[in-house]
């Protein structure tokens, strides 16, 4: 969206459409990681695109596919939060490298849960509520994880 002109732009459409995904600002670049098809846990991706000045391009896949993740970006690495399928949710935690385009593996949440929020204060991630159980369920937790 344009304030000067007041209309939206396009942004340039996702390789992979999907929904329940997480993006973030890494580096100056757009980068979309996650989510499933059509509304589908089960068909949850790895997917992890990268939107630049040269256009989209594929990275590194998530470690382990999933949907309703949390995402942010802190001191140039991606962390990636939580998630489900059908089987359940997850305490995941993994972190994306850019320079490397490398994952790892980071301590899990105490909490599993899917369609949590994220956010960065000074140096450390919140990851606050979300659903303890796959579909429709809520949760009040507020973890804090300091890199």
């Amino acid at each position: 969206y344009d304030p000067r002109s007041g209309e939206w732009g396009s942004g340039g459409d996702l390789p992979t459409p999907r929904d329940h995904l997480a993006a973030v600002n890494s580096a100056g670049a757009l980068d979309t990681i996650g989510g499933r098809l059509g509304g589908d846990s089960s068909k949850n991706l790895s997917a992890h695109e990268l939107l630049s000045d040269n256009g989209w391009e594929t990275r590194a896949p998530l470690p382990t596919a999933r949907s309703g993740i949390a995402a942010v970006e802190l001191n140039g690495l991606v962390y990636v939060f939580g998630g489900e399928a059908p089987t359940g949710t997850f305490n995941i935690v993994d972190a994306y490298n850019s320079q490397t385009d490398s994952w790892e593996t980071m301590p899990p949440m105490p909490t599993a849960r899917h369609g949590l929020g994220a956010a960065v204060v000074g140096d450390t991630i919140y990851v606050i509520g979300g659903g303890p159980a796959p579909g429709l369920s809520v949760s009040g937790a507020n973890e804090a994880f300091t890199p």
